[in-house]
């Protein structure tokens, strides 16, 4: 007799840049892993455009033209070495993936090439095969963290790859997130010397540019789910199960608060919620 086994639970992790969802979704992660003893699944969406950004650049490819990244992303051979790429940069070291792909250059480029609709197949095409991944090793939990995943997550679960259980869209005041990124969290604005302001304030210019260019491209644009629960963090969001799954909510991450402070009520809300508390 087959036993067919349950469908991993998908929850989702998206909104604006510099925003922490990465640091919350990561200690999400570890929470129901080591606390709960769940098998879990993280799966860095963003980074497979990062990627994709580093190999088009490798190849010569003219990122502030539309039509090369096209054709770049339209060359199998090409395609190929992209996703072997993929697979490279998973098993480097933490610090190496980082000095490769998190610097200012790929991120600025990485809105380009997220704007292609090729991209989006490929990167839509890698995540079909990790849940599939996920079912057949049987983990009970995918974390998703990137980019529009609230059409994403509908998809997978359509083409029946998971069960999207919730989905959180994170938002930031720009000067909160320009300065907790550059290590200046401690300061207010007012306390930075000159140069440090410039370093924030080119960032900030940076994180508007990068949300304005997602939320208006035209395949997959970053917006905050319609009829989500506002969250504002660090206040801590009473568990309850919504008739509608999957459910939504919109965190905000501006006020004043330290690591844990953010992510606790948040790995608490999320480890009551898969345990059907």
């Amino acid at each position: 007799m087959t036993t067919t086994r349950p469908l991993p639970k998908l929850i989702t992790f998206d909104g604006e840049a510099r925003s922490g969802k990465g640091t919350v979704v990561q200690t999400v992660k570890d929470h129901l892993r080591d606390a709960l003893g769940y098998k879990v699944m993280l799966i860095d969406a963003g980074q497979v455009f990062r990627v994709l950004v580093v190999a088009a650049m490798r190849d010569g490819v003219s990122l502030e033209d539309p039509l090369a990244i096209d054709a770049f992303l339209s060359d199998e051979t090409k395609v190929h070495s992209s996703v072997e790429l993929v697979k490279h940069v998973y098993h480097m070291q933490k610090d190496e993936r980082d000095a490769l792909l998190y610097t200012n250059e790929v991120g600025a480029n990485s809105a380009k090439v997220g704007a292609r609709p090729l991209s989006q197949e490929f990167k839509d095409s890698l995540l079909k095969k990790w849940l599939k991944d996920a079912y057949e090793e049987g983990y009970d939990i995918v974390l998703l963290d990137g980019r529009a995943l609230e059409e994403t997550g509908n998809m997978l679960t359509g083409q029946g790859l998971c069960e999207f259980e919730v989905g959180l869209y994170f938002v930031c005041d720009a000067n909160i997130g320009a300065r907790r990124t550059l290590g200046f969290a401690h300061k207010s604005y007012d306390e930075l010397s000159e140069f440090e302001k410039i370093e924030v304030d080119t960032l900030i210019r940076q994180i508007d540019a990068r949300n304005h260019a997602d939320s208006i491209r035209a395949v997959q644009p970053v917006v905050a789910p319609e009829g989500a629960v506002a969250w504002a963090l660090p206040d801590v969001l009473s568990y309850k199960r919504s008739a509608k799954t999957p459910s939504f909510y919109v965190v905000d991450t501006s006020a004043e608060m330290s690591k844990t402070n953010m992510t606790e009520p948040v790995c608490e809300f999320i480890g009551e919620y898969v345990s059907g508390k």
